[in-house]
This record gives C-alpha cells, sequence and structure tokens, in this order.
C-alpha cells in the first residue's frame, strides 16, 4: 500500500519542545544521571548545542556582557510568542567578537538589536539567551563538564 500524504503529515507532526522546556525538565531532574539523561535524550537539538556551546566554549566570546533594559513580556502565554530561541540562536552571530557580522555593527545598533531579540522572546528564553552571552549558566546542575560528559567534541575546556 503506497504512503499518502495524510500519512507523511502524521508521521511529520512532532512537537519540539521549546529549548527553556528542555531546560526546565534538566533542572528539575533530581540526579546527575537524570539530568545526563535529558542532555542524552535532545543530544540532536542543534539550537540546544549552539546555546550549551555558547554558554560554555571559552572560544566563544561575545560583544554583549551587560542585559539592557528592556520591556518584558508578561502577557503573552508561554510558549505562544512569536519568536523562540529556534529562530534566534542561529542568528546570534552578530554578537560574536570577531565574527564578520559583528564587526559591521556600531555597538549601540547592537544592543538595539539585542533588545527587540529579547523583547521578542518569552521571559525563559531571553533569560537563557542572556545567560548565554554573560557565559553564565542558572540553570540547576548546568555545567560545562556534565556537557563536555554528553558532547565531548563540542569545545575544550579552557580554551
Amino acid at each position: 500500500m503506497p504512503t499518502t500524504t495524510k500519512d507523511l503529515n502524521y508521521k511529520a507532526h512532532k512537537v519540539t519542545p521549546m529549548i527553556s522546556e528542555i531546560l526546565d525538565t534538566f533542572g528539575k531532574a533530581k540526579s546527575r544521571q537524570a539530568k545526563k539523561e535529558v542532555l542524552e535524550k535532545n543530544k540532536d537539538v542543534e539550537v540546544l548545542r549552539h546555546l550549551l556551546r555558547g554558554t560554555f566554549d571559552p572560544k566563544v566570546q561575545w560583544t554583549i556582557s551587560e542585559e539592557p533594559d528592556y520591556a518584558k513580556d508578561v502577557e503573552t502565554p508561554e510558549g505562544a510568542e512569536a519568536n523562540t530561541l529556534y529562530m534566534e540562536i542561529p542568528k546570534c552571530s552578530i554578537f560574536v567578537k570577531g565574527h564578520v557580522a559583528s564587526a559591521k555593527l556600531k555597538s549601540e545598533r547592537s544592543k538595539q538589536i539585542l533588545i527587540q531579540v529579547l523583547e521578542s522572546l518569552s521571559a525563559a528564553e531571553a533569560s537563557l539567551y542572556m545567560q548565554m552571552l554573560k557565559k553564565k549558566s542558572k540553570v540547576k546542575g548546568l555545567t560545562s563538564k556534565l556537557v563536555l560528559e554528553v558532547f565531548p567534541n563540542m569545545y575544550k575546556e579552557g580554551g
């Protein structure tokens, strides 16, 4: 029996969790092993890997370190925002020191873009984005050592 479009749509319909949901599950995991399993389960989520690398890889340096004042969205239900880390992380190279995309940006324009990004994300995802830029994870148990256990070739600790 040939596969129909309906069959393909049904098979392709898989809900992708927000990065903040993945890391919330990680933070609530009771043991180090359980936390490791959350990362293992989401090993194929490319945006999660980029976020982790941006947070922990010492070679990735950001042009932004201070969180700007911005209007936090308190009205939109979590997950209903028009923007997510899935859309913003691939474009974050504009904030990487030495990257060709960041070289063209004056610091004031860079700050304006960051404010627009943060205002478009949920509070949880905006917080994760800033943690990445500050290179300081506030997710309970999320350490460079654990990340390298799950993703051994992602980066080298200490540069």
